[in-house]
């Protein structure tokens, strides 16, 4: 099969031969680096930190977003429980005490419910989820230092979260 170019680095194929007609006037066949060129266009160095910032920080999100740690147990810290927390947590914050309905303890993801009897107790929980987003957060800046420091795109490919 011929492929041809165009001026605007447009792409033609006339598999048969039987459409050269419809080819634009200026089209003339293209060379294979011409070819390669378009179809395999090569990104640059600072196009591939953007990305790699990028996948770094929506990995740090879904890293909060996942799980955390608390007294050998883990919980769930998916949106949909971080409101929950983040809601007691309001509670204790603006009345000083859990909620008077307060079913004394959270329950991990092996649905046991870890007890939480007291503010100190509450405080020790929220604190392991804090405690998971900074590691989230300094794992991500170690990364982000890496990228800085990359001069290659292998350098950049091999940082992972």
């Amino acid at each position: 099969m011929t492929i041809y170019i165009t001026p605007d680095n447009t792409l033609h194929d006339d598999a048969d031969g039987r459409a050269l007609h419809l080819l634009p006037k200026d089209a003339r066949i293209a060379t294979e680096v011409e070819i390669d060129a378009i179809l395999n266009p090569q990104v640059s160095l600072d196009q591939l930190k953007f990305a790699k910032n990028l996948e770094i920080n929506l990995a740090r999100l879904a890293a909060n977003q996942k799980t955390f740690t608390h007294g050998g147990k883990l919980f769930a810290c998916d949106p949909l429980s971080r409101s929950d927390i983040d809601g007691i947590n309001g509670h204790v914050g603006t009345r000083g005490s859990l909620p008077v309905d307060w079913i004394g303890g959270w329950k991990a993801l092996d649905n046991s419910i870890v007890p939480i009897q007291n503010i100190a107790d509450w405080n020790a929980f929220y604190d392991s989820m804090i405690a998971q987003g900074q590691a989230n957060f300094l794992k991500s800046q170690n990364l982000k230092a890496q990228l800085a420091a990359a001069t290659t795109s292998e350098q950049i490919e091999a940082i992972v979260w």
